[in-house]
C-alpha cells in the first residue's frame, strides 16, 4: 500500500490540542534539550562500549513538495483549524504558521544520525516494550536498562520541539539488518466527521496499525546510512536563535565534556566536530564569564594531575548494596573556584551542582556514578528534565532513598574537609581564606609563627590617625536567608535552635578558653545625635559589660574592599544589642572600625553605626541572622566579635 499520514480516531477517548505536558518540560531552551537528550539516548544505544558513539546534527532544505505526502498533511491540517476555530488561540496560532509553511517553496530540515548504536530494534514486529515501539508508538515508557540515562520516556518529546511542524521521521537500520521508516505528527485532535474525533497524534505508515515501513528514508540527498543506528530528521526546523550551531556546540561542551574527554562520544555540527583531541582547547577558549569560568573549574578538576580521586565506599542498606568504588569523587582546590561539586551518573552528563558543601574552602568538584547499583537508584531519583534528585521520586522506599542521597551528601562534604580544611589553614595569614575564627592559640599568643607579621601590621595601621568616614547603613538585597541556613546547617552544623557547632562559650571578660570574646571593655557612653541644645541634653548609654552567649562564624567576601559576612546566632532573646569588633593582635585587640553594614534579615534592624559597635534592634531568640560589614582595614585580618545588651 502506497504510504499514507493515518490518524487513529479516539473512540470516546481523550481528546489533545497542541498544548502537551511533554514538550512543556523541555521549553525555555528548546536546542539544549534536544542536544542533551539525543546524546543521551545515543549512549544508551551504544553497540560496541569500547568505541566512542558518534551523533551528527546535519542542516539542510528541501522543495516543500517532497515532504512525505504534502498534500494530505494540508488538508489536516485545515480540519485542524476548522475543529478548533475560535475555541483555543495558541492551536490556532499554530495551524495557522504550519500552513504557512507547507506553502513555501522550500522546508529546512535537521538530520539527527548516530553511529555505533544499535539502530530501532523492535521495528519488525512492532512489540511492546521495544525500543521502537517505547520511541515511536508508547507515551511515558522506557525500556532502558539500570545503566540507562533516561526512565521517563519523555526525552522523545524534545526533537518535536524543534520543528514547526510538530513532526518528525524516524528511519533506523538496526543491528539485525532490518531497514525501517515512519513519520510521527504530535498536533492536535480533529473531526474526522460528525461522529468522530482523532487523538492527535498521527503516523506516516502504510498500514492502519500504524507500524513502521520497510526501507530507509532518503530525505537528505547527501546522506546514505550503510551501519546500524538511527536518524531522526526534524522537519520545519527554524529555531529561533540565529546560530543554531553555536548552542548546540556549547550545550555538548556544558553537559558532555566528561563524555567526550573520555573518548566515549563524539559530536558533529555540520562540518564542526567536537572530541576528545580538541575539547580542552574548545573549552579554554571560551571567554572569561561567570558560566565559562565554572566549566574550566570543572574541565580542570576533571584532566589535572593535582586532582584527588576519592572512591565511594561499600555501602549496604535494606535491599539494596553498593560496591566500592560505584562513585569517584573528583576534588581540586584552589583560589576563586566555585564551591560546589558537579553531579553525573553514568552516561556523564551533567545533572545539577551540588552546593551548600563549604563557604571557607575555595574548591571543586566532580561526582561520577558508575556503579549499576548506585546508578539505578539515583536514576530513578531524577526528575523527567535530567536536573535534580528527589528520595520522594524513589516510589520503591522513599526512605531509603532519602537516606541514601543524605550519605552520599555527607560523603562529600567530609571529604573536601578532609582534604582541604588542613591545607587552608596552614595557608590562612597568606590568603586570608581560613581560620575564621580566633583559636585558642592566638588569644594565648603560643602560635607567634601565624600572629607576628599580622600584629606589626596592625600597630603600624592604628597608630595614624584617620578621617572618620560616613557610615552608610544599607537595605537587606540579594542573598536568601534560606540558602545562608542552609550552608550553615551542611558545613559547621549551625542550627537555628542553637544545638550544634559555633563559638562564642565561656567567660569572655577574663581570658575564656573555650569562647571568642577577650576583654572588650564593652562600649562607651554615646551623646544622642538626634538631639539639639546643650552638654545637659547629652543622652548616657548603660550597656551591659557581660558578653551573649552566641555562635559564629565569618568569610571574607571581598579582600579589595574590606568586605566580610558574619552568620550569629544568639543564645537568649535579645531586643536591643550591640556587636563590638576588633582585631586579634598577639598581645592586644585593637578596635575595628566599621565603614557600613548590612543585616540581611527582615526582622533585625540597624539602629546606629558608631565606631567598631554596630548596634540592632529586634533580634529573636536563637534566630541565626546574616551581617555584612565593610570594615576600614586594608588587607585581610583576623577578627572578633562580641555580643553585648543594652
Amino acid at each position: 500500500m502506497k504510504p499514507y499520514w493515518n490518524f487513529p480516531a479516539a473512540t470516546g477517548g481523550l481528546i489533545n490540542s497542541i498544548n502537551n505536558a511533554g514538550l512543556e518540560t523541555f521549553r525555555g531552551n528548546a536546542l539544549e534539550s534536544l542536544t542533551r537528550e539525543i546524546c543521551q539516548n545515543s549512549i544508551d544505544a551504544v553497540k560496541n562500549p569500547s568505541e566512542p558513539v558518534v551523533v551528527e546534527f546535519k542542516s539542510f532544505s528541501i522543495d516543500t513538495d517532497e515532504f512525505p505526502n504534502r498534500h494530505q498533511f494540508l488538508e489536516t491540517l485545515k480540519k485542524c483549524k476548522k475543529t478548533w476555530r475560535g475555541r483555543n488561540p495558541k492551536t490556532e496560532d499554530f495551524i495557522e504558521n504550519a500552513l504557512a509553511i507547507l506553502k513555501k517553496d522550500k522546508m529546512n530540515f535537521l538530520r539527527i544520525s548516530d553511529f555505533n548504536t544499535k539502530g530501532l530494534e523492535g521495528a519488525d514486529t512492532a512489540e511492546i516494550g521495544t525500543p521502537w515501539s517505547s520511541l515511536v508508538r508508547e507515551a511515558g515508557s522506557s525500556n532502558k536498562g539500570e545503566s540507562s540515562g533516561g526512565s521517563f520516556g519523555i526525552g522523545k518529546s524534545a526533537p518535536f520541539l524543534n520543528s514547526n511542524l510538530r513532526t518528525l521521521f524516524y528511519s533506523s537500520l538496526d543491528i539485525s539488518g532490518f531497514e525501517s521508516y515512519i513519520g510521527v505528527a504530535n498536533i492536535m485532535s480533529f473531526k474526522i466527521n460528525k461522529d468522530e474525533i482523532t487523538v492527535g497524534n498521527g503516523y506516516f505508515t502504510d498500514n492502519d496499525k500504524s507500524t513502521a515501513i520497510n526501507e530507509q528514508l532518503h530525505l537528505d540527498p547527501t546522506f546514505t546510512r550503510n551501519e546500524s543506528g538511527t536518524d531522526i530528521y526534524v522537519s520545519a526546523f527554524e529555531p529561533v536563535v540565529y546560530d543554531w550551531e553555536v548552542e548546540i556546540k556549547k550545550s555538548v561542551l556544558f553537559n558532555f565534556f566528561i563524555t567526550v574527554y573520555q573518548q566515549k562520544l563524539i559530536v558533529k555540527i555540520n562540518d564542526f566536530e567536537i572530541n576528545h583531541e580538541n575539547i580542552a582547547s574548545l573549552i579554554a577558549e571560551l571567554e572569561d564569564n561567570e558560566e565559562n569560568t565554572i566549566l574550566k573549574n570543572y574541565f580542570e578538576a576533571l584532566t589535572s594531575n593535582k586532582t584527588i580521586k576519592i572512591a565511594y565506599p561499600a555501602k549496604q542498606y535494606k535491599g539494596i548494596e553498593f560496591d566500592e568504588g560505584e562513585a569517584t569523587l573528583y576534588l581540586i582546590n584552589g583560589e576563586d573556584l566555585n564551591r560546589r561539586v558537579l553531579m553525573t551518573r553514568k552516561t556523564g552528563m551533567r545533572i545539577f551542582e551540588q552546593k551548600n558543601i563549604s563557604g571557607t574552602i575555595s574548591f571543586t568538584g566532580i561526582l561520577m556514578i558508575t556503579g549499576n547499583n548506585m546508578n539505578y537508584i539515583f536514576k530513578e531519583m531524577e526528575n523527567p528534565a535530567h536536573n535534580e534528585w528527589s528520595h520522594e521520586r524513589y516510589e520503591k522506599n522513599p526512605n531509603l532513598a532519602k537516606k541514601v542521597y543524605a550519605d552520599l551528601r555527607k560523603f562529600i562534604r567530609e571529604a573536601v574537609k578532609k582534604e582541604f580544611q588542613e591545607k587552608i589553614t596552614d595557608k590562612m595569614d597568606a590568603v586570608g581564606v581560613s581560620d575564621f575564627l580566633p583559636k585558642k592559640s592566638l588569644i594565648n599568643g603560643t602560635d607567634t609563627k601565624k600572629t607576628e607579621s599580622l600584629t606589626s601590621t596592625i600597630k603600624e595601621i592604628v597608630s595614624k590617625e584617620k578621617k572618620q568616614e560616613k557610615v552608610k547603613i544599607h537595605k537587606p538585597t540579594g542573598e536568601e536567608p534560606e540558602e545562608i541556613e542552609k550552608q550553615l546547617a551542611g558545613e559547621y552544623g549551625i542550627v537555628q535552635d542553637g544545638e550544634y557547632g559555633g563559638n562564642g562559650f565561656g567567660t569572655h571578660a577574663n581570658g575564656g578558653t573555650d569562647g571568642a570574646g577577650t576583654t572588650e571593655p564593652g562600649g562607651i557612653n554615646q551623646l544622642d545625635k538626634n538631639k539639639d541644645g546643650e552638654i545637659s541634653h547629652q543622652k548616657d548609654r548603660k550597656p551591659s559589660k557581660k558578653p551573649i552567649e552566641i555562635n559564629q562564624r565569618y568569610i571574607c567576601t571581598n579582600k579589595t574592599d574590606g568586605k566580610y559576612r558574619f552568620f550569629i546566632s544568639p543564645k537568649k532573646s535579645l531586643s536591643n544589642v550591640r556587636l563590638v569588633f576588633s582585631v586579634l593582635g598577639e598581645q592586644n585587640n585593637f578596635a575595628l572600625p566599621i565603614k557600613s553594614a548590612t543585616v540581611i534579615d527582615s526582622d533585625i534592624s540597624i539602629e546606629e553605626i558608631s565606631g567598631n559597635t554596630v548596634y540592632l534592634t529586634s533580634t529573636k531568640n536563637k534566630k541565626i541572622f546574616t551581617l555584612d560589614i565593610e570594615v576600614n582595614y586594608p588587607t585581610y585580618c583576623v577578627m572578633e566579635v562580641v555580643l553585648y545588651e543594652n
